[in-house]
Formats: structure tokens, C-alpha cells, sequence
């Protein structure tokens, strides 16, 4: 009893060596690849994106900047020694200035780096969009090309099945060797095209692992048939939405404002600062037996400013003048463009609602009863070989045109939420 066990043990542990001697993959190679939902998906580009992380930092900076700007000069303190010789008294002084701000400059200056802020947040909140949009699309594409695989590896499988059949019918003498050869290599030439969009579908799935930026991460798969519930939209509604709250409008809002507050900045700067001081210095008394004098104290007050001579700040107010005028022209363009880009999506949108239609009713379901006719006619020795490849090309196609519609609307809906700056799908592409 002991030996047989003793080598079951040991066979037991040769197994497990020779397993874990095979399978020397990084760790991130055998993680089981995870389904994820699109909600789900854009949750993890939300939190881990690294460009979305990178560009999270600009409004750090820009707020950072407000507590620069509520900064004031600060004081300056001096300290002084006079020495002269023996016989004559020395002085000692210290004293004080500040300089005072005139035309209101910290607090336009706070006003610049507020705007700059709300600046630095709606062009954050744009880049997210666009991120969103991406990773939608992105998503919906490695969808498409599962649908795609799992297609041509149907179509694939019947050609096969065909081909295998004719061999067995030219063996009993039923056809002709040329009808067995051409079913086999219409049968190799569609498993080519297999092994090709598996290709661009895993290349779809590995766009999904650099979206969610977590390097090492198992590819996801994405879980979707890209229908989603009939929805109603209004143009002038969108129109109104993106016109008022895009990010890229409001961004471009912002961006005149802070322009505006800086030819006020400017204007301001033309003022020159004061600086007020006070001194007070202690002489010793003299010895000297020409001139002597006692101990004494002395204070002194000070006023000081620049002469605007050779630097009015004239330069910078003109700059920022201009600066104003390109910002307002920048938001009727951005303006113009939210609107072009609504409406063009938004025809998008109906065009691809009435492609899709064609192949929702019965195109299909037609396609496939061609074929299985074909097929049947071709048993019974009414068709050639030529009709059944023709149907089965036709039902191919048919069925790739129907995803293809379906990628289409799907997109379409994501450009249109995305042109609005709306978004209601989560989990609507079931």
C-alpha cells in the first residue's frame, strides 16, 4: 500500500513541476481576461487615464497661481553703519519701507488668475469629453470586430463544411474533382480572412488597455450587441445645450474674460508704485576740538516712485488690447464650430438610423433563406457549385453590412452626445 502511494505522490509532483516550468509568462499574461460593460469601461479611463492625470495637474497649477497673485511686496528692513575716524562720531541707523500697489493691481491681478482657473477647469472638462468620446468609439470598434470574427468564422465553418462535404461526394463519383477543389479553396481563403480580422480585433482590444492606462492590465472584453433604446432628439435643444454648456464654449468663455481682466491688469500697471520709507539713525558724540557735539537721533521719512519715462507699460497695454480682441474672435469661432459640429453629427445620426432600418427587417433573414436554398438545390444537383458560393459571398456580406450599420449608429449616437455635451448611455449599448 505504501509504494503505490508514494508513487502517485510522485507522479503528482512531476506534473506540477513540469506545469509551472511550461507556463513562465509574466503574471499579467495569465491574468483571465475580464468582460466589462462600456459604463464600466469609461469608469476605469476616468480614474487611471494618464493623460487625463496629466492634464488634471493644470488646474492644481492654475489654482496654485490665485495664492501667488493675493501675494503683496513685502517689507524691507535696513541696517546701517558709518564709521569715520577717532576723533569724528560714527552713525548707526535702521529703518523701513514698503511699497504700496497703486491702480488696483492685486486685485486685478487675482481677477487674472481666477479666470485663468475657471479656464484651466473647462478646458479639463473638454478634454474629457473628448477622452469620452475616444474610449466610446474605442469600445464600440473592439465590439464590431468580435462581431466581425464571430461572422466570418460562421462563414468560415460553412465553407468548410462544404468543402469537406464535396471531398466525400467526388470520393462516391457524385461530382467533379474541380468542384472539390474550388469548395476548398474558397474555404482556406475564408479562413485567411478569419485569422485577419481576428488580428484587427485583438489590436481593437489592446487599444482599450492603453485607454484605461493601467500598464500590465488583462485585455478586457468587451460585452455589447450595440443596440440601445429608440431616442428622440431635438436640434435646437443640442444647439442650445452645447452652446451653453460645451467645455470647449465655456473654456473659450473664460479665456475672454481673462483677457479682458488682463488689459485691466495692464491698465493698472501703468500706475507707478509708491514706496514710503522711515529711518532712524543714532549719531555719537564728537571729540573733535574744532567741532564737538553731543549724542544725538535723527528720523527720516521717505517718499519714493519711478518716473514713467522710458517704461510707461504702454507695449504691454496694446498686447493685451490685442490679446482681448483675439480671444473674443477664438470664441465665435469655437461658437460657430459647436454649432457646425451638432448639427453635421446630428445628421450623422438620422442617416445612420435609416441605413440601419434596411438591414432590421428582413434582409437578413432573406439572405439566409438564399442560401439555404442554394444549398439545398445544389444537393439535388439544380445549382452549381457557382450559385452556393455566390449565396454564401451574398449572406456574408449582408450580415457584415448589418454590423457595420450597427457600428455606424452606435458611433454616431457617441459623436452626437459627444458634439452636445450630454451623454445618457452608461450602460445603454447593451
Amino acid at each position: 500500500m505504501t509504494r503505490p502511494l508514494l508513487l502517485f505522490a510522485f507522479c503528482l509532483l512531476a506534473v506540477a513541476f513540469y506545469c509551472s516550468a511550461k507556463d513562465k509568462r509574466p503574471v499579467y499574461e495569465l491574468v483571465t481576461p475580464r468582460k466589462i460593460t462600456l459604463a464600466r469601461f469609461l469608469s476605469k479611463v476616468a480614474a487611471a487615464n494618464l493623460d487625463y492625470a496629466a492634464q488634471r495637474y493644470n488646474v492644481s497649477i492654475a489654482k496654485a497661481l490665485i495664492a501667488a497673485a493675493q501675494v503683496s511686496p513685502n517689507p524691507t528692513v535696513s541696517f546701517g553703519y558709518t564709521s569715520t575716524d577717532q576723533s569724528q562720531p560714527a552713525t548707526y541707523s535702521g529703518g523701513v519701507s514698503q511699497t504700496i500697489e497703486m491702480g488696483g493691481k492685486r486685485g486685478r491681478r487675482i481677477a487674472v488668475a481666477e479666470t485663468n482657473y475657471l479656464t484651466a477647469a473647462a478646458t479639463l472638462d473638454d478634454f474629457f469629453r473628448t477622452l469620452r468620446g475616444t474610449a466610446a468609439s474605442a469600445f464600440i470598434d473592439a465590439v464590431a470586430d468580435r462581431m466581425i470574427v464571430d461572422q466570418k468564422r460562421n462563414s468560415y465553418e460553412a465553407l468548410d463544411k462544404l468543402a469537406t462535404t464535396n471531398e466525400k461526394r467526388f470520393e462516391a463519383g457524385d461530382i467533379d474533382e474541380v468542384d472539390a477543389n474550388q469548395a476548398r479553396v474558397d474555404a482556406l481563403q475564408a479562413r485567411d480572412d478569419l485569422h485577419s480580422s481576428e488580428s484587427d480585433a485583438a489590436t481593437a482590444a489592446m487599444a482599450l488597455v492603453q485607454l484605461m492606462g493601467t500598464p500590465g492590465a488583462a485585455v478586457p472584453t468587451p460585452v455589447s450587441n450595440l443596440q440601445f433604446s429608440a431616442r428622440n432628439f431635438d436640434l435646437q435643444g443640442f444647439l442650445s445645450q452645447a452652446l451653453q454648456k460645451r467645455p470647449d464654449v465655456v473654456a473659450a468663455r473664460h479665456s475672454l474674460e481673462s483677457a479682458q481682466a488682463s488689459v485691466k491688469l495692464a491698465l493698472a500697471n501703468r500706475y507707478p508704485d509708491v514706496t514710503v520709507g522711515m529711518q532712524l539713525a543714532q549719531t555719537t558724540r564728537s571729540t573733535n576740538r574744532i567741532n564737538p557735539s553731543p549724542t544725538f537721533n535723527s528720523g527720516i521719512f521717505s517718499l519714493s516712485f519711478p518716473l514713467p519715462l522710458f517704461n510707461s507699460y504702454r507695449g504691454e497695454y496694446e498686447a493685451a488690447v490685442k490679446v482681448a480682441l483675439q480671444s473674443e474672435t477664438t470664441l465665435k469661432s469655437v461658437t460657430l464650430k459647436a454649432e457646425v459640429d451638432v448639427r453635421t453629427n446630428f445628421q450623422r445620426y438620422e442617416l445612420a438610423e435609416a441605413r440601419l432600418e434596411q438591414y432590421q427587417g428582413a434582409a437578413l433573414e432573406l439572405a439566409d433563406k438564399v442560401l439555404e436554398a442554394r444549398l439545398v438545390s445544389y444537393q439535388k444537383g439544380a445549382a452549381t457549385l457557382l450559385d452556393v458560393l455566390v449565396a454564401q459571398k451574398a449572406d456574408n456580406d449582408v450580415h457584415l453590412a448589418y454590423i457595420g450599420a450597427l457600428t455606424e449608429r452606435a458611433k454616431a449616437l457617441v459623436a452626437l452626445e459627444q458634439a452636445a455635451a450630454i451623454w445618457d448611455l452608461g450602460d445603454g449599448l447593451e
